[in-house]
């Protein structure tokens, strides 16, 4: 009896306990928690998720068929026999030995054409586009007046719709109309800028130009301006012109915007294919590769399905690893640049 009251109960011990007290030393029943390396992997799944549904939907099912084409011949009936190789041999054949020739020019034919016009495009954009927009966007970061009314004219072009704006292109150089077409002839053209080759293709070739300028100098004049103040005061202080700065601070500083840009360019190459077609719709021998497979894919003829579907397998499989050379040998250049 006597050891009871010197050991009391539980029960009486939390009668006795204050209600904070008692709240204090209640232990709820501890749940299961899912263990940090589970939750990591669930999230890792849940944000791949969509890009693999968008990869799956919009990219290996609509090609699919595609590259199984590549490797078939197409009858008029609408049905498909297996070709193997023969789609491709003829493609190489017909750059090789092609007779069919509407340039003028007697080494070159038809099929050679449509891939100097798209090589074209990569040459224009990395050696002409990108370093004006360099220039342009270097100049602008040095506050010079209107240097925000200059940036949004360059950007204007690629505000408007591309069917207006080459449209609006196209009518400046018009015999009636066109406020170029004086100057076009002064240089030497000849009237028909749209309609024969070469200058049907020069005049392309300017469009894209004059029209992507603007969206380079956007990004440009964006990597240029996070460049740190500092290193702009430093080369001034080892008395640095323009010209210094620009080629070791701004270029350095900038490169991976830089190769960025070079390897949008290159994709011009595949990619490139509603501006000929709006400004030329494909005369004067304008044609691009991705035009040339536009155009087939339209017919709704299974032979050129065949046909166009083993030129695009073949130039994406020889186009892509020279587009990843160029860009890992371009990576190397400047390494670890980080502000």
């Amino acid at each position: 009896m006597e050891e009871n009251v010197l050991q009391p109960t539980e029960e009486i011990i939390d009668k006795n306990l204050t209600p904070s007290e008692r709240a204090k030393s209640f232990k709820p029943e501890q749940k299961k928690h899912l263990s940090r390396r589970t939750r990591d992997y669930i999230f890792v799944i849940i944000m791949l998720l969509y890009p693999v549904l968008q990869f799956v939907i919009t990219w290996a099912f609509v090609n699919i068929n595609s590259l199984i084409h590549a490797f078939q011949y197409g009858r008029i009936d609408g049905t498909y026999e297996w070709a193997g190789f023969d789609q491709f041999i003829k493609i190489f054949d017909d750059f090789f030995n092609s007779s069919l020739n509407t340039t003028g020019v007697s080494w070159l034919n038809n099929t050679s054409v449509i891939l100097l016009n798209s090589l074209g495009f990569a040459f224009i954009t990395i050696f002409i586009s990108l370093p004006l927009s360099l220039l342009f966007s270097y100049f602008l970061s040095k506050k010079m007046p209107l240097a925000n009314v200059f940036r949004a004219i360059f950007f204007l072009p690629n505000i408007i719709p591309v069917v207006a704006l080459t449209f609006a292109f196209a009518m400046g150089f018009d015999s009636t109309y066109g406020y170029l077409y004086d100057f076009m002839i002064w240089l030497g053209f000849n009237d028909n800028f749209f309609s024969v080759w070469p200058t049907s293709q020069i005049m392309v070739y300017i469009y894209c130009i004059w029209a992507g300028l603007g969206y380079n100098i956007i990004l440009l004049s964006g990597a240029i301006g996070r460049i740190p103040k500092e290193l702009f005061e430093s080369a001034k202080l080892d008395h640095a012109g323009y010209f210094k700065e620009f080629i070791h601070v701004v270029i350095p500083c900038i490169w991976p915007t830089i190769v960025t840009l070079v390897i949008l360019g290159m994709t011009n190459v595949l990619t490139l294919y509603l501006q000929p077609l709006l400004l030329t719709n494909g005369e004067g021998n304008t044609y691009t590769i991705s035009l040339d497979i536009f155009l087939a894919t339209a017919s709704y003829s299974p032979a050129q399905y065949c046909s166009a579907a083993a030129k695009g397998l073949l130039c994406s499989a020889i186009w892509a690893p020279i587009i990843m050379l160029v860009r890992n040998l371009m990576s190397k250049k400047y390494q670890g640049v980080d502000y």
